[in-house]
């Protein structure tokens, strides 16, 4: 898969092409990326999936802080598991944020891939003031030459699946909900770094996880998880949030069952599986440690 940073004219004499954020690459934006393919085997054109970096809150509102469900490298990972032909990455400014839908559609989009083939979702949106909706591009497609596809809601529960919708899951914790949304389970990637060994003195180790600011989180608990390093895998239980029995900040740590060994400044992934409990204050150590021991069972038991 090619992956363009940036945009610009006559960059693809002919596409395909699918486009919006992709953040979280869920079964919705699945269902685009396999439509897209499709159109493209037809036509042997290449496949194409354009989105934009940074994400547009963190251009328009920079005193929001942003929550992703997939930074860049994992949402390049993601769309090449659909069989891309190219990924296009259009740099997203508060100048290109006033494009009017005409001009992004013949100016961006046109000029650079002559799409001859455009796969939307339903509640897509684009231009100044997001103005651009399935019926402008219909229109503006009869205009400048390509077809549009819109395609339906994929809904789970009853719901249309939803970027915002795997958020809310999250913050309740519910990270199995996530997964049939997302069509995989949501992990986080980050850096071991050097805790202050509490886990040690007491007999479990742990992997403090250090991740990128604008990763979303789950819910404070204590979660089964799949934790892989670089030629390792081990099931594990994993603390988000603050340690109240002994008084300490806000962290995450991985315990992994059944290692022995130093991960420091080694990438480590934490894939969710289960949450096990909210965080909780204990009057002893000897009570923690025996729900500790409750934890990692059912972690083994999953």
């Amino acid at each position: 898969m090619k992956v363009f940073h940036g945009i610009r004219p006559d960059l693809l004499p002919a596409s395909v092409v699918t486009l919006g954020m992709f953040d979280g690459v869920h079964r919705g934006h699945q269902a685009l990326l396999h439509s897209c393919r499709a159109h493209a085997d037809r036509q042997a054109l290449p496949a194409v999936a354009l989105t934009y970096a940074p994400h547009p809150s963190q251009v328009l509102r920079p005193d929001m802080p942003v929550r992703l469900l997939t930074l860049l490298p994992e949402k390049l990972d993601r769309l090449a598991h659909y069989a891309m032909d190219a990924v296009v990455i259009a740099e997203f400014t508060r100048a290109f944020s006033q494009l009017s839908p005409e001009e992004y559609l013949r100016d961006v989009l046109m000029a650079g891939l002559h799409p001859r083939m455009v796969v939307v979702g339903y509640r897509t949106t684009f231009g100044r003031a997001r103005a651009g909706t399935a019926e402008v591009l219909r229109e503006m497609g009869r205009q400048l030459g390509f077809d549009v596809e819109v395609v339906s809601p994929i809904e789970v529960a009853g719901s249309a699946v939803s970027s915002s919708r795997i958020r809310e899951c999250l913050e309740q914790g519910e990270v199995e909900m996530a997964a049939d949304l997302l069509g995989y389970r949501y992990q986080l990637t980050g850096t071991v770094t050097l805790g202050d060994q509490r886990g040690r003195e007491l007999g479990l180790p742990t992997a403090n996880l250090e991740v990128p600011a604008e990763k979303m989180l789950p819910a404070d608990g204590v979660y089964a998880v799949d934790a892989c390093a670089p030629g390792l895998k081990r099931r594990a239980v994993m603390s988000i949030g603050n340690r109240p029995t002994f008084h300490r900040p806000r962290s995450l740590e991985v315990h992994l069952l059944d290692f022995s060994g130093d991960l420091y400044h080694q990438p480590l992934t934490v894939t969710f599986l289960k949450r096990l409990r909210s965080v909780r204050t204990f009057d002893t150590v000897e009570e923690l440690l025996a729900e500790i021991g409750r934890d990692i069972a059912q972690a083994r038991a999953l």
